[in-house]
């Protein structure tokens, strides 16, 4: 039996590199495939190659290339893990054609694709779980025959981390918004994204997700997590996860539902939603870990190891959900406020020692920023944990709030 797991790219806020050394501590050797390391230039922290026993450089879109250099090489693997949206199905592929545990095809296929999955759901009437109304758009003229009011959202149907996600208060918002998304081809991650938008109501609430793995054959909720966006383009920028008090009755039956819907029953799931007036709206399903550092303050407030749990899973094995702690844990990110180039940051001692910080992470500099557009124009980010939620949250705040950043030609 092989010693090795095979890793497809990973995300760039460290899930997948945390994965890594749990592999490693478990005694398996680390292979990592990435189809660029200029990706990762902004990780100071954990970067895969560093943590990698063996590193590739080969197209990790280009399954049949990769299925040629495991049969040429006569390689063979325990697991195969990917952390980005966008090599989940390459991934699954690949499991699948080396007889491992993995995802059904057909299912990540559904919901990778956002127009598929409110298709899907609105086709099985499935009514447990709201859906915002939409639209579907691959052309200028196809929003003249739209019925939806403004505002609304636009987001392509196939990218992550707010990438081309904005809010559109009128018909000449949504028009420019559209423009500039059809000149886009590749995105940050080298993924050709199709020609298509979703057109969605804008619903008023606060913005969860449920972090969920499936073990002893069904979905568990481990953890909800409250989100706070920033600006137009709804970037990320802050976190709180716990026992959080949300006000709908059996929500785990109903995200479980909804998961069984797609006939996914494997890994882990991250799904988002909105609370409006009691309702619950879907924003979209996640067939993976969360990013933004989410699994960490899910061990933080519940000691539950999501990332392990996954590498095992990939590795056939299930040892059960234990959720003992009840805390609260926050992750607030660094945002590039002024537009220049940043070339250094003052103050991390001092947020070090204030009571609550478990660690703080800033990109590489220097980093010049025009605009926040996406997760990926984000400068840092700092992690707080506190006995109640208000508690977790102000530390976060008040420990980004320290930092000091010297940007020129502002």
């Amino acid at each position: 039996m092989s010693n090795k797991i095979l890793f497809i790219e990973t995300n760039t806020t460290g899930t997948g590199s945390e994965a890594m050394k749990i592999a490693k501590e478990k005694g398996y050797e680390v292979h990592f495939w990435t189809s660029d390391f200029d990706q990762y230039k902004t990780m100071e922290d954990n970067h895969p190659q560093k943590l990698a026993d063996e590193s590739l450089v080969i197209d990790t879109y280009d399954v049949d290339k990769m299925k040629e250099f495991i049969k040429k090489n006569h390689l063979n693997y325990s697991g195969i893990l990917a952390f980005d949206d966008y090599h989940l199905i390459p991934a699954a592929v690949l499991a699948e054609h080396l007889h491992l545990p993995g995802h059904q095809i057909p299912s990540l296929e559904k919901v990778r694709n956002k127009r598929k999955m409110r298709d899907h759901i609105r086709k099985n009437k499935f009514k447990q779980i709201s859906q915002p109304k939409y639209s579907v758009v691959s052309s200028m003229e196809d929003i003249e025959k739209m019925s939806l009011k403004y505002p609304c959202v636009i987001k392509p149907v196939d990218d992550s981390g707010s990438n081309g996600v904005t809010i559109c208060k009128s018909e000449e918002q949504l028009r420019n918004s559209l423009r500039k998304e059809m000149k886009r081809e590749i995105n940050e991650r080298g993924y050709q994204l199709e020609k298509e938008w979703l057109i969605e109501e804008l619903i008023v609430g606060k913005e969860f997700s449920a972090e969920m793995i499936f073990s002893n054959s069904k979905w568990n909720l481990i953890s909800i997590t409250e989100k706070e966006t920033y600006g137009s383009h709804s970037v990320e920028c802050g976190h709180v996860t716990g026992s959080l008090n949300i006000p709908v009755n059996n929500l785990q039956d109903k995200l479980a539902n909804l998961l069984h819907l797609f006939e996914l029953d494997f890994g882990s799931a991250h799904i988002e939603f909105f609370i409006d007036e009691n309702d619950v709206y879907l924003v979209e399903i996640n067939p993976r870990l969360a990013g933004d550092c989410i699994p960490e303050l899910v061990e933080i407030s519940t000691g539950v190891n999501m990332i392990e749990h996954v590498v095992n899973q990939s590795i056939a094995i299930d040892i059960g959900i234990q959720n003992k702690k009840r805390k609260y844990a926050s992750i607030q990110f660094a945002l590039p406020l002024t537009s220049g180039k940043y070339v250094a940051v003052k103050e991390k001692r001092r947020i070090k020692n204030m009571a609550g910080f478990i660690r703080m992470s800033i990109n590489k500099l220097p980093y010049h920023s025009t605009n926040i557009r996406s997760s990926y124009n984000r400068l840092g980010y700092i992690i707080t944990k506190g006995d109640s939620k208000e508690e977790a949250q102000k530390k976060a705040k008040e420990a980004i709030n320290l930092l000091e950043w010297s940007v020129v030609n502002g």
